[in-house]
């Protein structure tokens, strides 16, 4: 019960944050909670297929399809949430005239909200296909009753939705006139943690150069792992240790969609984001494709072997293996990796290349007994 109550607070927590701002946002407006409930209910399908997929997913792109999946489907948030922004910098007055006039509820756009339903409905799903993964594989690997793992499960989720309830009530006691820019700063922050979680993702399948590994390291004051650190990279994108690619994103979306926000309705508007789709198309290439490979095993919730040597300074790919009958993450810290391995899969980790040096691993969901270092030398 307790693994799956932290397993599912864990993952829910970041979907819940989403949707908590997505409310916030919509405050007011008639038949929102009809389009995010059809972008929940979306979510959870979707998990479910994805879940259902996932090693035919792993596969394709030369073991890089989950990673392109991923990217993929973040980067269509992120083109949901910059018609939002834009849309709203552009009726933001007329609304809120309306609101103080009339009284009641405004009528937003149906693009609009099902821009919105649709970044509910990708946080639910993302979120979600590691949780049917992780509690599929606990039920048939285990001896763990139904009702305890349902138990736990729902507690998770509750958890999770009462921390999201405080952020969407902290929010809507901002004045009307305040709520739509902040709510707005809170979406533009969003999109640009959704773009620099994209290009990381892409990184990581060795599909964009990293333009400088670990820029920073701040895990001792907030680690990746902990609760504020993952509420941050749902709400953010924050990465202890991001590459540049990853900032780069980062800051390209908060400035292109500053630029557009002022310039909405202007003809120059359009020629700005052509050409800054154009220059990082053009930038992008991930260079030399790693060509040596290295197995590691996962059985009886450990790594085989625990210390792995691989070659310094060049690129290569970590087979990981797992023949245990539940799912298990495969994920550094160190190396700034972390991707789901279902029950009998094999997936590819794209690395390098890396300084000579010791760089720990470990299996998230069985940390105390997965466990590894990899040894560049």
């Amino acid at each position: 019960m307790l693994v799956s109550l932290i397993i599912v607070f864990r993952e829910a927590i970041e979907a819940g944050l989403i949707i908590g701002i997505v409310l916030a946002a919509t405050q007011g407006v008639i038949g929102r909670e009809r389009w995010i409930a059809w972008g929940i209910v979306a979510g959870v399908l979707g998990a479910i297929l994805v879940a259902g997929f996932a090693a035919a997913l792993s596969d394709a792109f030369e073991g890089a399809g989950h990673e392109v999946f991923t990217a993929a489907i973040l980067c269509f948030a992120v083109v949901m949430l910059s018609w939002h922004i834009l849309w709203m910098s552009h009726h933001a007055r007329t609304m809120t005239a309306e609101f103080r006039e009339v009284g009641q509820a405004v009528r937003l756009g149906q693009r609009s909200l099902l821009a919105l339903a649709t970044v509910v409905a990708i946080a639910v799903l993302r979120e979600g296909a590691e949780v049917v993964l992780f509690l599929y594989g606990v039920v048939a690997g285990s001896h763990t009753t139904g009702l305890s793992l349902a138990a736990g499960g729902a507690a998770g989720l509750v958890l999770a939705a009462v921390l999201s309830w405080l952020l969407y009530r902290g929010l809507v006691i901002i004045p009307l006139h305040r709520l739509f820019k902040v709510t707005n700063g809170l979406i533009a922050l969003l999109a640009a943690g959704m773009a620099g979680q994209a290009a990381a993702t892409l990184h990581s399948a060795d599909l964009l150069p990293a333009w400088g590994e670990n820029l920073w390291d701040t895990s001792a004051w907030l680690s990746d792992n902990t609760i504020a650190g993952r509420a941050l990279h749902a709400l953010v994108g924050y990465s202890a240790r991001p590459s540049g690619v990853q900032v780069a994103a980062w800051i390209t979306t908060l400035v292109v969609l500053a630029v557009l926000s002022r310039l909405i309705g202007q003809p120059r508007a359009r020629s700005l984001a052509a050409a800054v789709a154009v220059a990082v198309l053009v930038s992008s290439g991930s260079g030399a494709r790693a060509e040596d490979s290295f197995m590691l095993m996962l059985h009886n919730h450990r790594f085989e072997p625990e210390r792995i040597e691989v070659p310094a300074n060049v690129k290569f790919k970590l087979m990981v293996k797992n023949t245990d009958d539940t799912a298990e993450e495969f994920e550094s810290t160190a190396l700034n990796r972390e991707k789901l391995v279902a029950p009998g899969q094999t997936i590819t980790v794209f690395l390098g290349p890396l300084s000579p040096g010791d760089y720990k691993f470990f299996g998230d969901f069985h940390q105390d007994t997965a466990k590894g270092v990899l040894v560049a030398k």
